[in-house]
């Protein structure tokens, strides 16, 4: 991802911007905010964690989203639209278990007490920290939690070991392992090199399988193998750190903070 006009074209095409677009079996994120710049930034962001977005500037419109298909979680300014579309989520009781994060300017006792008391259900300040997004995103979310930012990725691989080398994508990055999309798994527990190329440079590693998924498991499935890195150089696990910041953040975020600021 080059963060390039065209990359964020693209990505603005699949986040909804009107109720019409909403199925009543979608799993997705909406996000309220009338700073069209803020909404821009965290729509993408979650985008970019794999979630389906929609977004809107008026608390209104949100519950009219709401009405078509309910949200898995809803992220609204800490302002006036938010807390309008907080009173009204209270006050249907088709809305009130749906998760309520809010986003405020700076530290805010008052929405700080509200979390604490469980009336919402997570807080982010801007600017956005992706590391913080990413711990309020799983802990809202997601039955099972990860630890570690992941994001989807396209990146040409090569597998080496014994059976020689096998040619694939790593599909799923994070720091501490990757999903090699490919047709030829090994087995698990097995240990192999995995070439990963990051543009103009490659870093080789050392994983261990740790699962594996084939077509046989669901026509959505992609086939390959979950791996961990076993033995990663603290330069190589910086690289990759700096490469998910910096993919995280190109386009929509200040350039400081894609380096990794988690």
């Amino acid at each position: 991802m080059s963060g390039d006009g065209n990359d964020l074209t693209r990505e603005r095409r699949n986040t909804m911007s009107g109720p019409a677009l909403v199925s009543g079996q979608m799993r997705y994120i909406l996000v309220v905010d009338t700073d069209w710049n803020e909404r821009f930034t965290l729509s993408m962001l979650l985008q970019r964690f794999g979630y389906t977005i929609a977004n809107t500037n008026s608390a209104c419109e949100g519950v009219e989203f709401l009405c078509v298909a309910p949200a898995v979680a809803v992220f609204a300014e800490a302002g006036e639209a938010g807390e309008d579309l907080a009173a009204r989520l209270k006050a249907d009781a088709r809305f009130r278990d749906v998760p309520l994060v809010m986003v405020a300017d700076g530290p805010d006792r008052g929405l700080e007490e509200r979390l604490r008391q469980g009336a919402l259900a997570g807080l982010l300040r801007t600017p956005l920290n992706p590391e913080e997004v990413f711990k309020v995103i799983q802990k809202v979310i997601e039955k099972g939690p990860r630890e570690n930012i992941r994001i989807p990725t396209a990146l040409q691989a090569t597998l080496r070991d014994e059976y020689g080398a096998t040619q694939g994508f790593v599909t799923v990055l994070s720091q501490y392992g990757v999903f090699f999309r490919t047709l030829d798994p090994r087995p698990v527990k097995a240990r192999a090199g995995v070439s990963i190329s990051f543009g103009d440079r490659a870093v080789d590693l050392e994983a261990e399988v740790l699962y594996i998924v084939s077509f046989e498991e669901g026509p959505f499935c992609e086939p390959g193998m979950g791996m961990k890195f076993v033995n990663i150089t603290p330069e190589d696990s910086a690289l990759i750190r700096f490469f998910i910041y910096e993919q995280l953040g190109a386009g929509i975020m200040p350039s400081g903070l894609t380096v990794g600021q988690a």
